[in-house]
């Protein structure tokens, strides 16, 4: 098979993979949805605790705090909560335990002064225990009317989730209080995720090939882990992965990754060269410090990843403001007129920041409250950010999209005979150029000349010789496109190439002149139609380039000619 029949099979398969993706992607949403979304998933019972609570705070600088409503206001790390309930005895759960959710601290459980649970962390060294947890703890079968003691230590300095969500519930069944009223989140999520991975497979694949970044890539690698961020951040990797250090730090890791793939994006739409180079200061930077930071995090090492939180935050913000900036100064309308869909996406984000920043301060030094576990407005300037970045990438691809069928248009008017449609000399070298790439040498080159086309043009009126014309290129194109290729040569002039045995050659070049005697018989036209043919085989024993394959069937086809005049056929 020709090479051009490959690169259109290519196309063809290129055509349908965002078809089969986005298919797939929809049936996996609708099963998911399913079982998920749709249906009212919760636990057969629960039994909160909080607002039954005792909380006595024992802040680090030696004085202590009593709250008797479950709540404690703002504390710090080595903050430590004790949090007493006693339970009822009026509940029915013969299988039950307890079901807590954390985030930046370590628990031990006591039931009457005894210790049923000590959080697995080392003592000298509970600063590396942060993130957000699920803790699930069988309780005995006589744990009715006893009093329940729990032992929180802050780990991290930072404000501290309230207490809500602590309670009782049916044994194995931790996975539905997680996703209990958040199906449909749980559902997005996920497809969120798979379909960022596939995307992330199919951008790189076309990386290697095209040998250039693509600028899907880098949004692709975004949208996982900003998807993964607030997957993490809703303790969902639990249903996953189960009680595990990752689901805990999976948060950090996500977040902290994000600005690289962004800062690479922005890298490779800006116009100004200065530009580059200072986004691409700012990216090796910032990726040595995060490699750094994490590494040291997964070490021995004594030096705790949440010492350096401040760090990644301090150099994070300078890399999002340097992005803000490239976007603004550093990309042109008239080089990229999508560009606006980034800056509207980003002054939005903004805005949103700076509500956010505001709200957490007023929060945490103003009204002195306990900081709920809700990423708030700046999950919304995040999800404003990723939803720009997909959108720019559709109009950058659409507008890629319009000019590559512009280019192949342009392309095939180019090799393309505009009196007959059928391919004309240009595209006959530009298939023989690929005849010789692929060592192609068994061939039948066929040189047809139309006969009486200047009687045609000259008696009957070039209506007439261009009506002769394209019927006979249709008949060529019928006859000679399966198995080879044919072209206009010019003028009065054809040539076609059949691949494969003599045999094969001659029976189409009988079949040709079959419909033109047939055409002829016929008396549509008021003058002899018939046309001449000479061909030249080539094969592996005497192999002939192409064009001199052409130019021996010319010289055959015009002995050929000059038979037929004399015998009174043309």
């Amino acid at each position: 098979m020709m090479k051009h029949d490959q690169e259109s099979d290519k196309k063809q398969i290129h055509m349908r993979l965002p078809l089969t993706i986005g298919l797939a992607i929809l049936i996996f949403l609708v099963i998911m949805g399913m079982l998920f979304g749709f249906n009212s998933i919760q636990t057969t019972d629960y039994y909160g605790l909080r607002d039954n609570m005792r909380v006595d705070v024992y802040y680090t600088d030696g004085s202590t705090q009593q709250f008797e409503d479950g709540d404690f206001g703002t504390i710090n790390k080595g903050d430590v909560l004790q949090a007493s309930v006693i339970l009822p005895d009026d509940l029915n759960m013969d299988s039950a335990e307890l079901y807590i959710p954390l985030y930046n601290a370590i628990v031990d459980v006591y039931l009457d002064g005894q210790l049923i649970f000590k959080d697995s962390y080392d003592s000298d060294d509970v600063a590396g225990h942060y993130g957000n947890r699920v803790y699930e703890i069988p309780l005995p079968y006589d744990y009715a009317s006893k009093e329940l003691v729990l032992n929180i230590t802050s780990v991290v300095s930072m404000p501290y989730s309230d207490l809500k969500g602590i309670g009782i519930i049916p044994a194995n069944e931790a996975w539905k209080k997680i996703i209990e009223g958040e199906g449909l989140v749980f559902v997005l999520s996920i497809a969120l995720m798979v379909m960022a991975m596939i995307f992330i497979v199919y951008f790189t694949i076309q990386t290697i090939h095209r040998k250039k970044m693509q600028l899907g890539l880098p949004i692709a690698v975004f949208e996982l882990l900003i998807s993964a961020w607030f997957f993490g951040s809703l303790r969902m990797f639990y249903l996953i992965f189960g009680n595990i250090e990752f689901c805990s730090k999976v948060e950090y890791y996500a977040l902290y990754l994000a600005p690289i793939p962004l800062t690479i994006f922005i890298y490779l739409v800006l116009d100004s060269p200065i530009g580059k180079k200072i986004i691409a200061g700012e990216f090796f930077v910032y990726l040595a410090f995060y490699l750094v930071a994490t590494g040291i995090e997964l070490s021995p090492v004594s030096i705790n990843y949440s010492h350096m939180l401040s760090y990644m935050h301090l150099l994070a913000g300078i890399v999002i403001v340097g992005l803000v900036v490239g976007v603004f100064v550093g990309t042109k309308k008239n080089t990229n007129r999508n560009i606006y869909i980034l800056r509207y996406g980003v002054m939005i984000s903004m805005v949103c920041g700076i509500l956010e920043l505001i709200r957490f301060n007023v929060t945490k030094y103003v009204l002195q409250q306990s900081w709920v576990s809700t990423h708030g407005v700046s999950a919304l300037a995040i999800l404003v950010i990723a939803m720009s970045l997909v959108i720019y990438l559709i109009s950058f691809s659409a507008d890629e999209y319009t000019l590559k069928i512009e280019r192949q248009q342009l392309m095939m008017l180019a090799y393309k005979d505009a009196l007959t449609d059928m391919p004309n000399r240009a595209s006959c070298y530009r298939r023989i150029e690929e005849m010789e790439e692929q060592g192609i040498r068994e061939y039948t080159m066929v040189f047809i000349d139309l006969n009486n086309l200047k009687t045609a043009n000259d008696v009957y009126g070039h209506e007439t010789g261009d009506r002769l014309l394209k019927m006979t290129a249709g008949f060529i194109q019928d006859v000679f496109s399966e198995e080879g290729f044919c072209a206009r040569w010019g003028g009065d002039e054809f040539v076609a190439c059949v691949f494969g045995g003599e045999k094969n050659a001659a029976m189409k070049v009988m079949e040709f002149q079959k419909k033109m005697e047939e055409t002829d018989q016929k008396g549509e036209f008021p003058f002899k139609v018939s046309a001449a043919c000479g061909t030249m085989r080539s094969n592996d024993k005497k192999y002939l380039e192409p064009l001199e394959a052409i130019r021996q069937a010319d010289a055959i086809m015009y002995e050929n000619k000059k038979q037929m005049k004399a015998a009174g056929g043309a």
